[in-house]
């Protein structure tokens, strides 16, 4: 009996434990949401999965929150972010008007680790070390914009390092990431990993990644003797300009710039020719970006100056790292930050043109006392003469009915005029303008008619300057294009006065002389 009794028990707790279990099979979360996935009324299905949401099930979240944003109510939501839903917390944000909902969603989702708010987030953070902070978590997490975003920041902060890590990391969905690290590389001398993502940068049609493969295969860094074996341009050519470049990335530079002057009309009536660019080798020619203590670009040209042999051309353009941009005698100094509307604007200062934005006083100073600039004038008020000459400027003095001058109400007052020096630039300049703008107006039914106007070049001097064109030039902002036709008149002529003659041989005289070595300053002066 008591057998019977215990056997009796043991099938009943059976029977409890089956149903028990059953019954969770039938509510577990798996069931759920696999019930919820079959129901077209969504909120029914957020409604069944709400019990496994809130014990915590991340299946049953995903889902509800799908659904929510399927929906698109903000009761659902809010529920969804309330019991933890990143994804719903970002949604909310980026559908907010509400720059404080947004902030604090978006911090709540961070928080919870979801990489796009910590992308966002970031981007609202006004310190660098709060916005760097959520940007790195983000990018760690693998979300692609953040990846990119460090790579652009550690690139652009010089941390050499980082920057390889983000950006090897980013090369394989960004090609402007991978073209800069294969740069990196190749600056290291690791020309095999610089080679293979130039390569993955051009799978993606990155133009410029293209180009290096290019170079790659057809050229290769030269030691500074190949200078002297120049040929001479032919001539015609009143100026041969050489572009040499101390780096793979400047030489792609300085043959981009020549290849599109060679499109650029404006200046095809120049007699400037722009020999094959030359790649040298790293420390061919030491440059700095502020060299001998001056703040501008420059290098040291006494390697070059005591070779004493005479070179065939006559200017030569250093394309390098990093500098700001100017001319010394026969030398032009660009970095790689430089665009072609500038070297335009450099290009004028080797035959002499001043800048048309007022100069620094000591600048000023030296180019309007000096006044021999092609495109500068200067100008003072003279006592008029008995008999004007074309060269003055002065208002007739009023003549009543009689034809008779009409008196002075300060007797005493000598009248002036505005006298432009020197007198043959100005007759240079009048006819030049004269016969340009005739030619306008038979070419236009809407001429442009040039005349000479102030300029601002001497403005920080107590002279008044002046250029012959009323418009604002490429001399007055280099990413303006307009060079006006006068200016090209101008530049001409002073390239055929001038044809020749080697400027450059006066930069590597100095060269030569500062470093003591006074047979090659004499070699390079006697030239």
């Amino acid at each position: 009996m008591i057998l019977l009794f215990a056997y009796l028990r043991l099938l009943l707790l059976a029977s409890v434990l089956s149903i028990l279990v059953f019954a969770d099979v039938c509510q577990s979360p798996q069931r759920l949401v696999a019930q919820a996935t079959k129901l077209d009324d969504k909120e029914q299905a957020l409604r069944l999965l709400f019990p496994a949401v809130e014990n915590g099930n991340g299946d049953a979240q995903t889902l509800f929150t799908q659904l929510a944003i399927q929906l698109d109510k903000q009761h659902w939501l809010q529920l969804a972010g309330d019991m933890g839903s990143s994804g719903a917390l970002y949604y909310n944000a980026m559908q907010s008007k509400d720059a404080k909902s947004i902030r604090r969603w978006l911090k709540k989702s961070s928080e919870l680790g979801h990489p796009q708010s910590q992308f966002e987030y970031a981007l609202l953070q006004r310190k660098f070390d709060e916005k760097m902070k959520w940007m790195t978590k983000s990018a760690e997490q693998g979300y692609e914009p953040a990846i990119i975003s460090m790579a652009k920041y550690t690139f652009e902060a010089k941390h050499d390092d980082e920057a390889m890590r983000w950006l090897s990391k980013a090369a394989a969905f960004d090609a402007s990431s991978a073209h800069k690290v294969a740069n990196l590389y190749w600056k290291k001398g690791e020309k095999e990993q610089a080679k293979a993502f130039f390569k993955t940068a051009a799978e993606q049609d990155y133009a410029a990644s293209v180009t290096m493969l290019k170079i790659l295969d057809k050229y290769s860094p030269q030691s500074l003797s190949v200078l002297r074996d120049v040929p001479p341009e032919n001539a015609e050519c009143a100026q041969s300009v050489q572009f040499v470049a101390n780096s793979l990335v400047s030489f792609a530079q300085a043959l981009s710039f020549r290849a599109e002057y060679e499109k650029d009309a404006r200046l095809a009536s120049l007699p400037i020719c722009l020999a094959e660019p030359i790649w040298l080798k790293p420390n061919a020619l030491d440059c700095q970006a502020n060299f001998d203590g001056q703040p501008r670009l420059s290098c040291d040209l006494y390697p070059l100056s005591k070779m004493k042999t005479p070179l065939g051309f006559t200017h030569m353009v250093v394309f390098a790292e990093q500098g700001k941009a100017n001319v010394n005698n026969g030398v032009m100094y660009l970095d790689q930050s430089d665009t072609y509307a500038v070297f335009v604007h450099e290009l004028a200062h080797f035959a002499g043109f001043v800048d048309e934005y007022a100069l620094p006083p000591e600048l000023a100073n030296y180019h309007c006392n000096k006044n021999q600039a092609p495109n500068l004038l200067l100008a003072k008020q003279m006592p008029v003469e008995p008999a004007n000459n074309e060269n003055q400027l002065a208002d007739p003095k009023p003549q009543d009915e009689a034809g008779d001058s009409e008196p002075s109400l300060v007797e005493e007052k000598q009248a002036t005029v505005l006298v432009y020096e020197p007198e043959q630039r100005y007759t240079t300049w009048t006819t030049a303008l004269d016969a340009h703008n005739k030619l306008q107006m038979l070419e236009s039914n809407n001429p442009i008619l040039h005349r000479i106007s102030p300029s601002n070049t001497c403005k920080n001097t107590d002279v008044k300057s002046y250029k012959p064109s009323h418009q604002m030039t490429f001399l007055e902002y280099h990413d303006l294009r307009n060079i006006p036709r006068v200016y090209r008149t101008l530049w001409r002529q002073v390239l055929v006065n001038t044809a020749n003659y080697s400027a450059i041989n006066d930069n590597l005289a100095i060269a030569a002389f500062e470093n003591g070595d006074n047979d090659a300053g004499v070699f390079w002066t006697d030239l």
